[in-house]
């Protein structure tokens, strides 16, 4: 009996440092201690939560190029998520600023299995318009995907003025959240074996801005080497919403200058009067930039910057495409099928908006669909409006409509031809998707309208491989959870070998076939049991966006392909 008394303890105390020994982790900077979770299917893994990557951009550091985190003593409690970067959230009607600047952390994720390999890694970039959201767990969580056995990571980075601020010229060149994800993957590259994951099996993948972000990298020198493979979600580099035109960067940063008093007269005495100016003060400025709902959105976008040392982007997307000199690794990509729900389901919340939409419909357009910057606007508006909604007034009974107006220029009119120059340029596969499933749950009851039913919206495919905490209440159903299993079977695989259907099973029997030689094909998942491989989409929408040219930024498919 008196050695059970003995033996016991010493027993316990070295479980409890063998789990202890479990959550800890050691980086180039320092130790992490990191905390014990459970997948929604019940497997154990260890979340790292608020690593630093980046010192703090505070002070001087302001719309000035990241510069990596300094090391630390001890071990650092990796329990608890970082600060969210500072944001108002117009997408979800969020009236509260909330946020701090020492905001760059990011988080990762890694299941405790006895494997001999190390494992494959995504690493999620967010979306939110260049303007709002975060890496933070409660949006998109490693619960479903960590079903699969591979590392998790997810990142926040500098949005809005304080993210994107740029007077296209030396002094405040732009780019400077694009510049935050590249040195976030930089750490990844560098620390990823120590969570057990592949840094030569890393996966960048996000939806919407974050899609977009994704394209940006593969078109970047800086990111050059950084990843294995990509997959953009409702997201493109070559759209119009997803890079500036020239000058438009800088009138909004002069703008955003005059809102707060600052002078004007040059690019230094600008930035001298808003490294002055609190952070959450020049988030709340946003609104000014505003005339419809929340458009335009996105008044600070990644930029084509001078070409200078460090330079995150120096020519147009397009330009970089058809040069081949962007990263050649497997490329996924996809929209939903009513992505423009997105902006719909907000406006139909407000009646009065729908009301604007239909009287205004010549001024609103070219700022939602981004072609403010034409001469013609107003006459495209009316030619967009005639093939949409014909001589009908725009009201309850237009909400697909509506939709589809978002839809098309914004995600499956770019991502569809760019998918196509894409494939031309490379020897490596481009998927192309189609996500027409809607569940129990959908982001258009987030958006503002929880009634109507919109269909497959913007970010509704990541409900089926993130998890989030939007949905009080969600109790998935059968049919939700399967979604959840090929969705994240078909990205597991993408990570793994670059082919989403290297294996096939009882729910996925199409093998997913590339877009190649010109001809565009696509991936369509509507239900359970509708996944299958098509080859014609949306035809009369986009044959008439191609003859119209707005968005194609002289990408030509049929005369290039």
């Amino acid at each position: 009996m008196r050695i059970l008394t003995v033996v016991l303890p010493l027993l316990f105390a070295q479980t409890v440092y063998l789990k202890e020994l479990l959550l800890k982790v050691r980086v180039k900077q320092g130790e992490l201690r990191g905390t014990e979770k459970r997948t929604w299917g019940s497997r154990s893994y260890v979340a790292f939560y608020g690593i630093p990557y980046a010192e703090p951009p505070v002070g001087s550091r302001r719309f000035q190029a990241p510069v990596p985190a300094k090391g630390w003593n001890g071990v650092l409690n990796a329990t608890t998520p970082g600060h969210i970067c500072p944001q108002r959230d117009m997408f979800i009607n969020d009236v509260t600023i909330r946020g701090n600047e020492n905001c760059l952390f990011l988080n990762v994720y890694t299941p405790k299995i006895n494997s001999q390999q190390l494992l494959p890694v995504i690493v999620y970039i967010h979306g939110g318009g260049f303007m709002a959201d975060s890496g933070d767990p409660r949006l998109y969580g490693p619960d479903i995907l960590l079903d699969k056995d591979l590392v998790y990571v997810t990142m926040n980075y500098r949005i809005g003025a304080l993210g994107f601020l740029s007077l296209e010229d030396d002094v405040l060149p732009g780019n400077n959240g694009l510049k935050d994800q590249n040195l976030a993957l930089r750490w990844v590259k560098e620390n990823i074996a120590a969570f057990e994951g592949n840094p030569s099996k890393i996966t960048i993948f996000g939806n919407s801005a974050g899609g977009a972000s994704v394209y940006h990298h593969i078109l970047s020198p800086l990111s050059k080497g950084l990843f294995h493979g990509a997959i953009s979600s409702s997201g493109i580099a070559t759209a119009t919403w997803a890079v500036a035109q020239k000058g438009e960067a800088k009138r909004n940063a002069q703008r955003l200058a005059k809102f707060l008093n600052c002078p004007t007269s040059s690019s230094h005495s600008i930035l001298k009067c808003l490294l002055k100016i609190d952070a959450l003060d020049i988030v709340e400025q946003n609104d000014k930039f505003m005339e419809f709902n929340y458009d335009p959105a996105i008044p600070h976008k990644p930029v084509i910057e001078r070409d200078h040392a460090g330079a995150f982007l120096s020519a147009h997307p397009v330009d970089i495409l058809k040069s081949g000199i962007f990263a050649h690794v497997p490329y996924m990509n996809g929209i939903t099928t009513d992505d423009g729900g997105l902006k719909s389901a907000s406006i139909y919340n407000n009646y009065s908006l729908v009301e604007r939409l239909d009287k205004d419909f010549d001024h609103i357009a070219p700022m939602v669909l981004h072609y403010d910057h034409l001469p013609s606007s107003q006459e495209l508006s009316r030619t967009i409006r005639k093939f949409y909604f014909q001589d009908r007034s725009i009201d309850n009974n237009t909400k697909a409509e509506v939709t589809n107006i978002v839809t098309d220029p914004l995600f499956y009119y770019p991502q569809r031809v760019t998918s196509l120059l894409h494939s031309k340029y490379t020897k490596l596969p481009v998927y192309f998707y189609l996500f027409g499933y809607r569940g129990s749950v959908s982001m258009s009851q987030i958006i503002g309208d929880p009634e109507h039913d919109y269909g497959a919206i913007h970010g509704d495919d990541l409900t089926y491989l993130l998890s989030n905490t939007f949905y009080k209440g969600y109790n998935p159903t059968e049919s939700d959870l399967k979604m959840n299993d090929i969705m994240t079977t078909l990205w597991y695989n993408f990570a793994n070998t670059g082919d989403p259907t290297a294996e096939l099973n009882s729910d996925i029997k199409a093998r997913w076939e590339p877009v190649e030689n010109g001809n565009f094909k696509y991936f369509a998942i509507h239900d359970v049991n509708n996944i299958r491989m098509d080859d014609s989409l949306f035809e009369d929408r986009f044959e008439f966006w191609e003859k119209l040219g707005v968005h194609d930024f002289g990408i030509k498919t049929k005369e290039e392909l």
